[in-house]
């Protein structure tokens, strides 16, 4: 590919990432308006976050270079005593996706903290949609936190 084509293929990428970025705050701005936050957009760091009911930190993330919009949010540490457990019922509800509403349940390594995951191909075309699949999101996120807290309480109780 010739300097002047490389040149032409980037400000295209530019511009098609540019667009995107606008489609995740327009959507961004439509979520916030119904939580009395109009102006919520992305940071320069293409990230937002989202304080819910003062527990659950609902993080998104676009991605340019994938043309993709990330939604993550840490449930809790996993407690040492009911591990086996809880990694049992995360992998059940992994199972085609069975309980996680089409995220993924992992594990953050160094926090040993339980997240949830999900991807969106951009650009998303209906708000009300996402925003109801958001609000799935979030109460798989209560349901998890619900259960490592119940967890916690168990082996604290055994020890």
């Amino acid at each position: 590919m010739s300097g002047c084509s490389k040149k032409k293929s980037q400000q295209h990428s530019n511009v098609a990432s540019q667009e995107l970025k606008n489609n995740v705050n327009s959507l961004l701005s439509h979520i916030g308006g119904g939580q009395g936050l109009p102006d919520m957009c992305l940071d320069e760091n293409n990230h937002c976050m989202l304080l819910l009911d003062d527990k659950i930190i609902l993080n998104l993330d676009f991605d340019d270079k994938k043309g993709t919009l990330v939604i993550y949010a840490y449930i809790g540490e996993v407690p040492l005593a009911n591990r086996e457990a809880i990694y049992t019922q995360a992998l059940e509800d992994n199972f085609f996706w069975n309980g996680t509403g089409g995220a993924t349940l992992g594990l953050d390594k160094q926090s040993q903290s339980l997240m949830l995951v999900k991807t969106y191909t951009l650009p998303l075309q209906d708000f009300n949609s996402f925003e109801d699949e958001l609000s799935n999101f979030v109460e798989i996120v209560d349901k998890w936190i619900v259960a490592i807290e119940t967890a916690s309480d168990t082996s604290k109780e055994v020890g």
